[in-house]
C-alpha cells in the first residue's frame, strides 16, 4: 500500500492506494504518452510544408551552411 495525504473539508486524512492500481495508472500513463508520441509523429509526416523545411534544414545542413548555437540564442533571446 502507498498512503497519500488528502484534504478533505480542511482536514488532511491519509488514503491507502493499493500498489497494483499505482502501477496500472503508471502503465497508462505511459501508454498514452507513447501515444501522444506516436501521433505528433504521424501528423507531422504529414504534413507537406514541415517535410518541405526538414529537407531544407537536412542540406544546408549537410552542406555546412551552419550558425553556432550561442548566436541563436542571442538572436531569441534566450540565456
Amino acid at each position: 500500500m502507498i498512503c497519500f495525504l488528502q484534504e478533505v473539508t480542511g482536514m488532511p486524512k491519509t488514503i491507502e492506494v493499493p500498489e497494483s492500481l499505482i502501477k496500472k495508472i503508471s502503465k497508462a500513463t505511459r501508454a498514452f504518452q507513447e501515444l501522444e508520441d506516436e501521433l505528433e509523429d504521424f501528423l507531422l509526416l504529414s504534413d507537406p510544408e514541415f517535410l518541405t523545411k526538414m529537407r531544407c534544414a537536412r542540406t544546408n545542413h549537410t552542406a555546412g551552411r551552419v550558425r553556432p548555437i550561442e548566436a541563436l540564442k542571442k538572436e531569441l533571446c534566450i540565456d
